[in-house]
């Protein structure tokens, strides 16, 4: 048992870090060549560290199927395929390195492939979308982190792209191109579950913060620095938000979790949600916060270069010195990039109803609160269990017999001696004697005591305990990201 355990601690503590040189090879071809040069993860190679890139598309992959259907829709798509970089992860398991270089080979594309051990695998997956930016092109216009399953739709995207190079003066944006690009954010919350997950990034939006996320994942990370820019100078007319929705570039194959069934989706139920709760504590969230300033100051600066900013790291602020429009020198304005501990303690503890937040049904509070501590803690998702009806409601008849007796009983007396009826003795006497009744169904019950009130709930129902509010799922193909779409009714 102390085994085990020892195992989980391991495997789900969120707080490791990957070393990407640990017997990893890297991988390199420029889009003129036609074999791989060999390499360790920190060395230098001009081809990749310098490549005239449009744009570095990164993405992890075990699969070679998918990947390579992937990279030869981009490639085919494109008007020039030596613009783009693929900055890939594959394990390096069997022959499975080998055998995708060889495939990938004949692509006249600029490729950048990591080849390391599987580790820990999906936990540590949004890691290595951070090691990939490191060695991916820093003449790259743009960066795109994708999934091994994603693949453009528009002929000529790359020149589409193109297009949106000077958006900005200052070259500070991303392009949203996902289902959700047209959506608004009013909670934090939401940021995790419906982030733009193909935005296309400026290489200077994700310049000035490092990386992609300082945990799982890429995509929600890059979210709540959005919302966080969105509403960092509310309610002021002008809005720091660099997010600007595409309708020329659209991608398919957006989804996760697709193939799992059984034992294995449910492990990765547990996993997500795991990773979900550990992207929402406060150290992480206010990295986001700190983020989103520095893409604040940075515009700041672009636009106001007399204005001096100093990183003031023991309050956990920048600090602007200016000059104001009546002339009066040297005004100190604070941006602060501190969260509130009380606040932030408050949302996370309002969130974890796992079944309304997590899933988009409302089952009772209860459950959902269970759920997310039997996750939380045990690292195991539980079997769910429906009522059971029962075929045999013997409860139910004495309670109806006993309930039509007695009302004719105290029709009968009541009618003959005015004055009970005047002082509802018999309605008294019968409470009392049901009372007794009760105990002594009770007493001798006992054993069955969870089943009996799952019937006397179904025949009286006293509260809805397995019920969902109104929602109900439809498939849609056409929305890759789950081929599904929950309404909620009221």
């Amino acid at each position: 048992m102390h085994n085990i355990n020892q195992f989980m601690n391991k495997k789900y503590n969120l707080d490791y870090k990957v070393d990407p040189s640990f017997q990893c090879t890297k991988y390199v071809k420029a889009h003129n060549e036609n074999n791989f040069t060999k390499h360790s993860y920190k060395d230098h190679i001009v081809r990749a560290d310098l490549c005239s890139s449009l744009i570095s598309i990164l993405f992890n992959t075990n699969n070679i199927d998918t990947s390579l259907y992937s990279i030869k829709k981009f490639i085919d798509k494109s008007d020039d395929p030596a613009k783009l970089q693929f900055c890939i992860k594959i394990d390096n398991e069997s022959n499975v390195t080998e055998e995708f270089l060889k495939k990938i080979s004949k692509y006249k594309s600029n490729f950048v492939i990591i080849s390391s051990p599987k580790g820990r695998g999906y936990l540590d997956l949004w890691q290595w979308i951070n090691f990939l930016y490191k060695i991916s092109s820093r003449k790259s216009k743009f960066v795109m982190n994708i999934s091994d399953e994603m693949y453009v739709n528009e002929d000529k995207w790359d020149k589409l792209l193109e297009k949106y190079l000077n958006l900005t003066d200052d070259r500070i944006f991303r392009l949203r191109t996902s289902v959700y690009k047209n959506r608004n954010y009013s909670t934090l919350f939401e940021c995790g579950y419906a982030p733009d997950t193909t935005a296309i990034y400026s290489r200077k939006y994700i310049e000035l913060q490092g990386d992609f996320s300082p945990c799982f994942g890429p995509d929600n990370g890059q979210q709540f620095v959005a919302y966080y820019l969105a509403t960092i100078n509310y309610p002021r007319h002008y809005q720091f938000l660099r997010d600007f929705v595409i309708e020329t570039i659209s991608f398919k194959g957006q989804g996760t979790n697709k193939g799992l069934e059984g034992e294995s989706r449910n492990q990765r139920l547990v996993d997500n949600y795991l990773l979900w709760i550990n992207m929402f504590k406060f150290k992480f969230q206010s990295i986001y916060l700190k983020r989103a300033r520095k893409i604040q100051v940075e515009i700041l600066k672009f636009n106001f270069p007399d204005i001096n900013i100093v990183d003031n790291i023991f309050k956990q602020r920048f600090e602007l010195r200016y000059t104001d429009e009546n002339n009066r020198k040297n005004i100190v304005l604070k941006l602060s990039y501190k969260i509130s501990k009380i606040k932030h303690l408050w949302h996370n503890i309002s969130k974890i109803n796992f079944f309304k937040w997590h899933t988009g049904y409302d089952r009772p509070l209860i459950y959902g609160v269970l759920t997310h501590i039997c996750v939380k803690f045990l690292k195991k998702f539980p079997k769910l269990k429906s009522a059971k009806k029962t075929s045999n409601p013997i409860l139910i008849r004495v309670i109806d017999n006993f309930s039509d007796k007695s009302l004719k009983i105290n029709k009968s007396i009541n009618s003959r001696i005015r004055v009970l009826e005047k002082f509802k003795i018999m309605e008294f006497t019968i409470f009392i004697i049901a009372i007794i009744l009760l105990i002594v169904i009770f007493v001798a019950t006992f054993p069955s005591f969870k089943t009996n009130l799952l019937i006397l709930n179904q025949r009286f129902k006293i509260i809805k305990i397995y019920s969902r509010k109104n929602s109900f799922i439809i498939s849609n193909n056409k929305i890759d990201q789950s081929k599904t779409v929950v309404i909620r009714g009221d």
